[in-house]
């Protein structure tokens, strides 16, 4: 008479690793192009066309400002994604216990 079969672990739900996987997703893509218009409004400047030299003076301080928190928050976003995402990860199952000693 055959042996019964082994009974196999339960399967988990995925549902979480599905939501954490979108959630990290949505937090790496909006930390990259948040760091991508930190970067752009750091750069280059904007345009000054019908404003006096203290205006642009002023328009371009604040535009660089705002764009190096940009910078620094979307680096933020992006660092906190990628170290969530190597937190998240699926593991490999362990490798089955073999004969010790040869």
């Amino acid at each position: 008479m055959p042996a019964p079969p082994e009974p196999s672990p339960p399967q988990r739900s995925s549902l979480g690793r599905s939501a954490a996987t979108g959630l990290l997703g949505g937090l790496l893509l909006g930390g990259l192009g948040l760091l991508a218009v930190g970067l752009k409004n750091s750069f280059i400047a904007p345009g000054c066309d019908g404003l006096s030299s203290p205006e642009c003076q002023l328009l371009t301080d604040a535009t660089r400002e705002v764009g190096r928190v940009q910078t620094l928050g979307g680096g933020a976003l992006t660092a906190l994604a990628a170290s969530l995402f190597v937190l998240f990860r699926p593991r490999p199952p362990a490798p089955p216990e073999g004969p010790e000693g040869s």
